[in-house]
């Protein structure tokens, strides 16, 4: 059984009084056994000192990493630090912060993840749930990670999120394991015990296309290069999407991939780099694909609806204590609202009320488990998605 507190300040001029904040509505005295802290915030708190001083006065591993947008119970600040602090006496957690990564992660990711398994506390065969946060590093994708994890883990499910921040070009976005940051490790976190983790999750659906199915007929890794046999940008012309070589509007129109083995995925479109699309995740040759949408209406939808699935599952009566919503929304769907940058986290708030805290992050990536076509669940890297892990 787990027990959960959440904490946010917006103080950021100074560090003790933000400290105070916190640990006044976490209370450190009612912790139990073992516990883990995930922590998000604007960057306007980084360099401040508040995370490593965090991290001195709760004792325990803290992850975390920076976002646009954050919240918790209570919390109304737009530069914002939140955290939740997990806590029980029967489920143990271990956490770590990986080598740097350069051109391939698998290396450094086998290692951090292999030093996880082999603790193994209590004599547990392995962890119920991986929280992860990633590093933004356009070389190296979502999927990368999930290969990587899914390799060496032998599939344990995989939660978590691509750090960013409130700059489109996502510059000084920042990883942070025990109040130390980083630009380029990615975090770790793994749950040990009776974990029973549910996921719920919102995408582009079928019906949102735009345009019939295309085929990759260039690509390396996630660069797009030629489509139906014409260059990448040409093809996005035909379809109103680019113009003169410069993407036109290109955040609210999600590319929807069919990798041919049953699986539909959503990508985000990084940017044109000489003449190829740089695409947050794998693009295989002769993948199909088709264009699709995302506006307002659908965002405030599909939120409305994935919080009234997560509070349906909890049956009747109180949910248990110490059970919490960790909630990752896409970027990219905050881009769709305008300048009423909360109105995705109020509708899911409204539906979660006093039934199931929760931890809101904008995220520039989403991990979450999905089921397969044998109805498995499998771990997958999203974009342009809703993701809720309920513990």
């Amino acid at each position: 059984m787990i027990r959960v507190f959440t904490a946010h300040t917006g103080e950021i001029d100074n560090v003790e009084k933000a400290l105070a904040d916190i640990l006044r509505q976490i209370e450190p005295r009612r912790l139990l056994a073992y516990s883990l802290g995930i922590l998000y915030y604007h960057p306007d708190f980084s360099g401040t000192g508040i995370m490593e001083r965090l991290y001195q006065a709760l004792g325990f591993s803290v992850v975390g990493g920076t976002t646009s947008i954050t919240t918790v119970p209570g919390s109304t600040d737009f530069i914002c630090l939140t955290i939740t602090v997990i806590t029980s006496d029967d489920c143990m957690f271990t956490a770590l912060a990986s080598e740097p990564l350069r051109e391939d992660p698998f290396q450094p990711l086998e290692k951090m993840c292999r030093t996880i398994l082999a603790e193994k506390p209590g004599g547990m065969a392995k962890p119920g749930l991986f929280y992860i946060i990633t590093p933004y590093l356009q070389k190296i994708t979502g999927d990368d990670y999930v290969a990587a994890l899914d390799v060496v883990s032998g599939g344990v499910p995989i939660f978590g999120l691509t750090a960013f921040t409130d700059d489109v070009e996502c510059k000084n976005v920042r990883t942070c394991f025990n109040g130390v940051e980083y630009e380029d490790a990615f975090i770790l976190a793994a749950f040990w015990g009776n974990i029973n983790p549910r996921f719920f999750l919102s995408t582009i659906p079928e019906e949102r296309m735009l345009s019939y199915r295309a085929v990759i007929t260039d690509s390396y890794k996630n660069r797009v290069r030629r489509i139906n046999g014409i260059p990448a940008l040409e093809y996005l012309e035909t379809s109103g999407l680019s113009k003169d070589g410069k993407l036109l509007g290109i955040a609210s129109f999600p590319i929807v991939l069919y990798p041919g083995n049953g699986s539909r995925l959503i990508r985000t479109i990084y940017k044109a780099d000489a003449g190829e699309l740089l695409c947050s995740g794998a693009m295989p040759v002769h993948a199909s694909l088709g264009i699709s949408f995302c506006d307002r209406d659908f965002v405030m939808a599909s939120a409305k609806k994935t919080a009234q699935e997560c509070v349906g599952s909890l049956g009747a009566g109180p949910e248990a204590p110490g059970s919490i919503a960790l909630v990752s929304s896409c970027a990219a769907r905050s881009w769709t609202l305008g300048t009423d940058f909360f109105s995705e986290i109020r509708e899911l708030t409204a539906e979660f009320k006093d039934t199931l805290p929760y931890h809101f992050v904008y995220s520039i990536g989403e991990f979450c488990p999905i089921r397969d076509k044998n109805k498995e669940l499998s771990n997958c890297f999203l974009n342009y998605s809703l993701c809720i892990c309920v513990l």
